[in-house]
């Protein structure tokens, strides 16, 4: 199945295909290019007769995490309670973003020193760590609850991965940019992993949409664009592997964002 974000991707191809894909700057030349953020995403597999727990240690956890946030080390955490479930995947998750891998690490440290992910519930769980990269993302300021969290998943063609870096930064961030303006989204970031523990030429859309409404803004944002783009459908298959492509949607029940 072609998915809305999977159309939206098409209209690069088809641009790139008429020589209407923009020039990539380069990285020394790119004046507007934002330093990397670093976000840290911890995943667990909890078994279901203990969900309640997991929820409320991250909810304990809020005083250390704003915190870190007053002080500087992070500029922002949250965490997720997954809407779609698969069998393997995860079933709860946390964030936390900084502006240098140095301050990523000491919190990690200073929550692993709290007792952090050491309780019973997470013992009992199956646990992944990724630790992502982004200079593409945008956040308001403030403390919001009741989010939800949409992350899709791509992997581009090795000879096709310029042609995705220039759409982002051309088409997705202006778009992304216009929806949270609007109110419609909290935030976002397109990733891709600093530490590769899985295939190294995928890269991630995350938003962090103000509830359902905003979910149905974003894809109405996305369907506009379909719309404009009469080679999407013609063109996907030359810049990402369909194959590959998966999403995640979970409820984000409070993030905050320096």
């Amino acid at each position: 199945m072609i998915t809305r974000v999977g159309k939206i991707l098409m209209l690069a191809c088809a641009l790139s295909l008429l020589s209407l894909v923009w020039a990539l700057p380069s990285r020394a030349q790119d004046k507007s290019e934002k330093p990397v953020m670093y976000t840290y995403v911890a995943q667990w597999n909890v078994p279901r007769a203990q969900w309640p727990d997991i929820e409320k240690a991250y909810a304990d956890q809020k005083t250390l995490m704003d915190k870190l946030v007053a002080d500087g080390t992070i500029v922002g955490y949250g965490s997720f309670i997954t809407t779609v479930h698969t069998v393997d995947g995860p079933t709860h998750g946390s964030w936390f973003q900084a502006m240098s891998m140095a301050n990523l690490l000491k919190a990690l440290q200073t929550v692993k020193a709290s007792g952090g992910g050491m309780g019973p519930v997470f013992a009992a769980s199956k646990h992944w760590d990724l630790l992502l990269e982004s200079k593409q993302y945008g956040y308001q300021s403030g403390t919001f609850q009741g989010a939800y969290l949409r992350v899709s998943t791509w992997t581009v063609k090795p000879e096709t991965g310029e042609n995705m870096e220039t759409f982002n930064k051309n088409y997705m961030v202006p778009l992304l940019d216009k929806l949270m303006a609007d109110g419609a989204i909290y935030g976002y970031q397109i990733d891709e992993q600093n530490i590769h523990t899985d295939n190294p030429m995928s890269f991630n859309v995350a938003i962090l949409a103000n509830g359902g409404d905003g979910l149905d803004k974003f894809y109405a944002a996305l369907d506009a664009g379909e719309k404009a783009n009469p080679f999407a459908d013609a063109v996907l298959g030359h810049s990402v592997d369909i194959s590959q492509h998966r999403d995640l949607l979970a409820f984000v029940p409070e993030l905050t964002h320096k």
